[in-house]
Parts: structure tokens; C-alpha cells; sequence
């Protein structure tokens, strides 16, 4: 009997196998500039997860965005990555954030096992959490808020500031700072290298301030695998020659 498996199937079920082999698995992160290829896969080794596609939700610029504007854009979406761009005393600048399954929305401080706090330039993370009832912290006029210290804090009102006071100031605790309180006190501040943790030396008891330049907010999802352009190409050749041998065999 003949073969009914026609040269054109053969090639679908060839480019079928390469798709699978040749995808590009690596994640996108869609929009925002805080976020890079380096720290989407921290973010992903910190949660234990494959490749992501990472989305940024919300970008809020010191001084001209409100708590209104963040509310609004990031109170339904679930878990959340909240990355806070930072200049600190010493004019160096530094990626600083928390992570949590939350909403944004309601008020008063919520419980979340999962939260934990991280530095992008660093490496750092927190995930021991000394009292469970402080992992966020949520108000209509504040911005993503970590802690009952605040061990993060980014501005009330206007972001980088107390409703515009103490604005780029890197040592007003109204533009924004970390403290040691409800995350791991022996790590101390998570926006200070080596901090020798809570209550001694270059210790998280004391406030460590510093100015927001910006605030970007980013939920995930699995990544989706998508053809690699050598794969497209090559099955697109070999269409073509399957058209032109099938022109051949009817001359």
C-alpha cells in the first residue's frame, strides 16, 4: 500500500519538531527600564520559577506621580515585583524592592508568607520576616510600602516625597528610606551592602534615607515560546523547495 503521508505533511511534522527544538524559551520583559535581563533571572531564582515574561504595569517619576496613579494601575493585578530607582547619600544609585501576592488595594498591614524584599545590585534578598503581621503595609496615599518600620518606604502622596516635601533630598526620610524592622534584622537595611543587621555597628535600627528618582511595578506570567527567526527562515526554504519539486514532478 501507498504511503499516504504526503511530502507536505513531512514537512509540517519536520518544522513541528524544529519549532519544539528551536523556540526561544528565554522571557520579555515588556516596558519599564529598572528591570533587566540580569534582574528578571535573579527575580526568577528568588521565586524558584522557569523562565518568565515580566510586564511593567506602572511607572511613577518622583515628584509628579501620585498615590492615585499608582492605586489605579496596580490594586487588581495580583502578585506584583515593585522596583524603587534610588540615589543614596553617597550619590551612588541602586534597584531596591519587594515582592508580594497581594493586592495593593484595602488598608492597614496585611499578612503575606511569600513577601520578601530584594537589591537588585547587590544580590540581596530578604525572606525571613521577624513579625507576620507587617509583610505590606497598604494606604490609599502611599506607594508600594514594606514593613512596620517602614523597612521600605517610597513617598506619601507624591511619589519621592511627604505630598512634595522633602523631595531629592537623600537625607529626609520623607523622600523615601529603609529601616531593619520587619524583615531579617540580621541582614539589616536592604539598601546598605554588609549592613551588619539590627543593633550593632552600621546597624538597620536606624533609618537609612535616600531620594526616589522612579517606582516601576511588574507582574509575571510563564513564558511563551516563540520560533527563533533562523527556524522561521529555514522552514519557509524549506516550503519553497517542496513547491518546486512538486512543479518538477507534475512538467
Amino acid at each position: 500500500m501507498r504511503s499516504t503521508y504526503s511530502p507536505l505533511k513531512k514537512a509540517l511534522a519536520l518544522f513541528a519538531a524544529s519549532f519544539l527544538a528551536c523556540s526561544a524559551q528565554a522571557g520579555l520583559i515588556n516596558g519599564g527600564t529598572l528591570l533587566d535581563q540580569a534582574g528578571a533571572d535573579q527575580l526568577e531564582n528568588w521565586l524558584g520559577l522557569d523562565d518568565q515574561d515580566f510586564t511593567n504595569i506602572y511607572t511613577g517619576t518622583a515628584g509628579v506621580s501620585n498615590a492615585a496613579g499608582f492605586h489605579n494601575a496596580v490594586d487588581s493585578a495580583g502578585a506584583t515585583f515593585s522596583i524603587y530607582g534610588i540615589t543614596l547619600a553617597d550619590g551612588s544609585t541602586a534597584r531596591v524592592g519587594g515582592y508580594t501576592t497581594l493586592s495593593w488595594a484595602g488598608s492597614g498591614y496585611a499578612y503575606d508568607s511569600e513577601a520578601f524584599l530584594f537589591n537588585l545590585d547587590t544580590g540581596e534578598a530578604q525572606f525571613t520576616q521577624n513579625y507576620n503581621n507587617y509583610s505590606i503595609y497598604r494606604n490609599a496615599n502611599y506607594f508600594a510600602t514594606f514593613g512596620g518600620g517602614h523597612d521600605l518606604f517610597g513617598g506619601i502622596g507624591t511619589l519621592g516625597s511627604y505630598n512634595g516635601a522633602g523631595l531629592n533630598s537623600t537625607n529626609d526620610w520623607r523622600s523615601g528610606y529603609s529601616y531593619s524592622h520587619s524583615y531579617d534584622q540580621s541582614q539589616g537595611r536592604i539598601t546598605v551592602a554588609n549592613d551588619s543587621g539590627y543593633g550593632a555597628g552600621n546597624s538597620g535600627s536606624s533609618y537609612n534615607d535616600w531620594a526616589v528618582n522612579s517606582l516601576e511595578v511588574y507582574t509575571f506570567a510563564g513564558a511563551v515560546s516563540v520560533p527563533e527567526p533562523s527556524t522561521l527562515a529555514l522552514f519557509g526554504i524549506g516550503l519553497l523547495g517542496l513547491g518546486i519539486s512538486r512543479r518538477r514532478t507534475k512538467a
